[in-house]
């Protein structure tokens, strides 16, 4: 089962709104917000390649002609629009002329195997949700304090002396709960999400010289500043109590497709499916790591949960029984800007591994915590 984040999209707010929260001018982009891009869309085609190739060599896709009927599903997050479109590029790719068709709930419809239980948040939940961001973030390392030093110098740097309403260390990170659900806000919150605006802006192509990048360089900055979106992620999506609220329907269709069995949330005939595709956000692969205790970095991407990564769970049997095979594939951030055809050496790699899903073991260094 492979869980694959949608393509690059433009920020889920029009440039003005984001002036307005950082006191900077943003680039414009040519499509709406959070809409998947021309650019991203060729992205996740070469992804998509690199997938199909890799599981060609491994006998589970056919080197020739079309797999067998239902040996293939795919399924979106029926809420955005951005995670249909990938769903209907991964068909197309995944199986090119072979009129594979992504399936999704009715357009604009909340899923609950990407939304997660719609069952309200207990008291005791909250609570639990409430120690563990105590806990967290009273442990945020320095480099946090740094990011935000250098992410305010680029978007407002005399905020926190004259424009106060846009100085990102004045109130770091605050957790609020609204209609029973937990949010992040602060600093911390606008300064993760600005992160991710500039790397989206680089890996979508626009001119070096567009705002915000200025004189600086965009790359080095967006490894200096991306330690905020990270940050972010293990303040809040990467709670066990909330991961494990928003995360076991996905884990679910995990352990059911391994297994070949029905899972409750997804078409009956999925269950028949030798690779299913489920075509859904970075919140989704923050959740299953966490539930799954993984961990991980690139080298070449300061995003581990950039656009295209997917996180593939492998059943395997062997002559000494079977096993369960984690693995990533991702593409580096020079690669998503220029459309350089991804390399499979590079951008596929072995997490995990272990004899069920309860006994994986990491492969790799986990990446460290902010």
């Amino acid at each position: 089962m492979l869980l694959a984040r949608h393509g690059i999209r433009s920020p889920t707010k029009d440039p003005q709104t984001l002036q307005a929260q950082t006191g900077h001018a943003w680039a414009q982009w040519p499509v709406a917000p959070g809409e998947l891009t021309e650019h991203g869309k060729l992205a996740l085609a070469q992804m998509v390649g690199m997938v199909r190739a890799h599981y060609t060599q491994a006998g589970l896709l056919p080197a020739t002609g079309c797999p067998q009927p239902g040996s293939l599903a795919i399924w979106s997050d029926a809420k955005h629009h951005r995670t249909r479109e990938s769903g209907s590029l991964w068909a197309e790719h995944l199986a090119p002329g072979c009129t594979l068709h992504a399936h999704a709930l009715s357009d604009g419809q909340e899923d609950p195997i990407f939304a997660g239980s719609p069952t309200p948040l207990s008291v005791q939940d909250q609570s639990a949700i409430t120690q563990e961001f105590a806990q967290r973030a009273r442990a945020l390392s320095p480099t946090v304090a740094q990011a935000l030093h250098t992410l305010q110098e680029v978007l407002a740097p005399t905020a926190c002396t004259t424009d106060t309403p846009h100085c990102l260390s004045a109130d770091v990170a605050t957790l609020a709960w609204k209609k029973g659900k937990p949010h992040l806000e602060g600093g911390l919150a606008t300064g993760g999400t600005a992160a991710e605006n500039l790397l989206l802006e680089y890996a979508q192509g626009l001119p070096e010289q567009a705002e915000p990048f200025g004189q600086t360089a965009p790359s080095p900055l967006i490894g200096q500043v991306f330690p905020l979106h990270i940050a972010e992620s293990w303040l809040i999506r990467r709670l066990p109590t909330l991961a494990a609220h928003k995360g076991a329907g996905m884990a679910l269709a995990v352990q059911n497709t391994l297994a070949g069995k029905v899972t409750p949330d997804l078409p009956a005939n999925m269950a028949q499916a030798r690779l299913l595709v489920l075509s859904g956000h970075d919140t989704n692969l923050d959740a299953l790591a966490t539930l799954y205790g993984l961990d991980w970095s690139f080298t070449d991407q300061p995003d581990p949960t950039a656009p295209n990564t997917t996180l593939a769970f492998e059943l395997w049997r062997t002559a000494h029984g079977p096993y369960i095979a984690v693995r990533l594939f991702h593409q580096g951030l020079e690669e998503l800007r220029a459309l350089t055809p991804p390399d499979p050496t590079a951008d596929i790699q072995l997490i995990a591994s272990g004899p069920s899903l309860k006994t994986l073991r990491p492969t790799t260094a986990a990446q460290g915590r902010p």
